[in-house]
């Protein structure tokens, strides 16, 4: 029998009796009347009966109540158990519960299939066998270490460490532990996640990311990483050697300190409107600063990339195209000159006829005619067709600018030779100054041709200069060696500069210059494997610069 219904039967019992008793004394009373010694004693009699049976009462109900809500707390943590359970059972990662003794006290289903254990393997085990042998000692010390004194040496969020499986084979988990006690007991859970297909993953980006730094270290063309406000995030070998400078150097500057000043707004402009996808066109043609701070010409290619998350930025593939150009200008300015070397070998000899017919009828009338007047006219035609005439030895000389006979020369009594037969151009203020060093320079060269070059570089230096200094030096420079001819004179501006060695092109008044001097002079160098180069500053003068190897190609002709 329970609790309760002895309880309800001994209430029942105590009630009937008090009952009884009530009615007994109620009978007598109206038999023979209360004393009240009677009714004092029937009340005495009475009272512990009923104080039992109300107390009786009251401790039901209370009992009762105290029942019914342990009743209903024990249904809400069953109910809360199952949802735990059902929940727990179903996850994708596991869930372990550890006691203080590092026991295993729980483990899901994911737990089970992701270590191979069954869980009554696992339920009462230490930790340690489902961990690396190589591991364990140091995650037992870690536990104990915690539980003894609070303190924790590794973050407990998404730790990462290895599992091991029941056959044996390792794989790498991501850990996240929380803590609960019971009691006086110390229980901790962790959510375990097996990581395998993440890592296998990012190896592969890893491996993936380290062909591409190679691809890109390795690459020929300087390639430069750009965020959106033009600061340099990365930089390959090939770009420190484009600009001269190491990466340290590079990464972290702005674009703009490696672009001449007057090319930043074009640049800024690309680079805006390509990361803003309104440019179309990779290629571009751009003046960048090289090695020195020397302009280089360059080629760019660019990609916008529009990481997740993050701000695009550009990756900008750099080519020098400065010999190639060069190159490419040579080539043309070849193809012109055989073309214009073709018109001009025709006009001379075309012309070449009617003056010598010309000079020979002067001649003639000259011998027959004794008038004053009409001899100063034929000595006037006979002028203007010298004129004539050597003109057109100049477009012989343009026309045939591979004809050279290259001898062994010394190049210092050559140069020597060309001052002195130009300075009945010099003007009385201006000094001419010499540095041909003391030892002879000997070249394999047309002497004829080179001179002519000299006399032609030293003639303009002296009808540039008015007043000042006119300097020749040479100076030897192993295979090649360097003529400069520098004047204090009034300078060529830019635009100039740029055509000098056009044919044709001349600064000079009507009548005084053919415009071939410079042209024909840089040819015959050319021939010679050579080049020439200006400097100039209006106001402050102007310095050429012949370039010639020691041993001249071997002899060639032209047409």
């Amino acid at each position: 029998m329970s609790r309760a219904a002895a309880r309800w039967i001994l209430i029942g019992a105590l009630g009937a009796l008090l009952v009884l008793l009530v009615g007994l004394i109620a009978v007598q009373g109206l038999r023979t009347g209360f004393s009240a010694m009677q009714l004092l004693a029937a009340t005495l009699f009475v009272l512990p009966i009923a104080g039992a049976l109300i107390g009786l009462l009251w401790y039901g109900r209370t009992l009762g109540g105290a029942v019914a809500g342990r009743t209903r707390a024990e249904a809400a943590a069953h109910a809360s158990g199952e949802s735990f359970r059902t929940v727990a059972s179903t996850m994708a990662d596991g869930i372990i519960t550890i006691d203080d003794r590092s026991r295993i006290q729980y483990v899901n289903e994911a737990a089970e299939r992701m270590f191979g254990y069954t869980r009554d393997e696992l339920i009462g085990n230490e930790l340690t066998m489902i961990m690396p042998e190589s591991f364990r000692d140091r995650l037992q010390a870690g536990i104990q270490r915690y539980l003894t004194t609070g303190k924790r040496k590794l973050s407990w969020e998404s730790l990462e460490l290895p599992g091991h499986q029941k056959d044996g084979k390792e794989f790498p988990l991501e850990i996240s532990i929380g803590e609960h006690t019971l009691g006086d007991e110390h229980v901790l859970t962790g959510v375990v996640r097996d990581i395998t297909d993440r890592k296998r993953a990012e190896e592969t980006l890893a491996e993936s990311e380290a062909k591409f730094r190679r691809l890109v270290a390795s690459a020929p063309d300087g390639i430069f990483v750009v965020n959106t406000q033009g600061g340099i995030l990365d930089v390959n070998p090939a770009g420190e050697a484009l600009i001269g400078r190491d990466r340290g150097q590079i990464v972290g500057h702005k674009l703009a300190e490696f672009i001449p000043e007057e090319r930043v707004s074009v640049m800024d402009r690309y680079l805006t409107d390509r990361l803003a996808g309104h440019r179309t066109t990779e290629l571009y043609d751009e003046t960048w600063r090289g090695v020195g701070g020397h302009k280089i010409n360059v080629q760019l290619t660019s990609q916008v990339v529009h990481p997740p998350e993050e701000q695009p930025y550009l990756v900008v593939s750099v080519r020098n195209v400065t010999n190639l150009q060069e190159m490419q200008r040579k080539l043309l300015e070849s193809e012109r000159w055989a073309s214009m070397g073709r018109l001009a070998s025709f006009v001379a000899h075309e012309i070449n006829t009617p003056l010598t017919n010309i000079s020979l009828l002067t001649a003639s009338i000259s011998r027959r005619v004794s008038d004053a007047e009409v001899q100063e006219r034929l000595k006037k035609i006979t002028i203007q067709g010298r004129i004539a005439a050597s003109i057109t030895q100049e477009l012989l000389k343009f026309s045939r600018p591979g004809a050279i006979n290259p001898v062994e020369t010394n190049l210092t009594d050559l140069v020597r030779t060309a001052v002195d037969q130009s300075d009945m151009f010099r003007k009385p203020g201006v000094v001419v100054e010499t540095d041909l060093g003391k030892e002879p320079v000997v070249c394999t060269l047309d002497p004829l041709r080179i001179h002519e070059v000299f006399v032609n570089l030293i003639k303009n230096a002296y009808e540039a200069t008015s007043n000042g200094r006119v300097k020749i030096r040479l100076e030897d420079r192993g295979p090649l060696v360097a003529i400069t001819v520098s004047d204090t004179g009034t300078g060529i501006p830019p635009d100039v500069q740029r055509r000098l060695f056009e044919a044709f092109f001349t600064t000079k008044k009507k009548g005084e210059g053919t415009g071939l001097g410079l042209a024909i002079s840089r040819n015959f160098v050319a021939t010679h494997g050579g080049d020439i180069t200006v400097s100039s500053e209006v106001g402050r003068g102007s310095t050429f610069t012949v370039l010639l190897p020691k041993q001249a190609p071997s002899p060639r002709r032209g047409p």
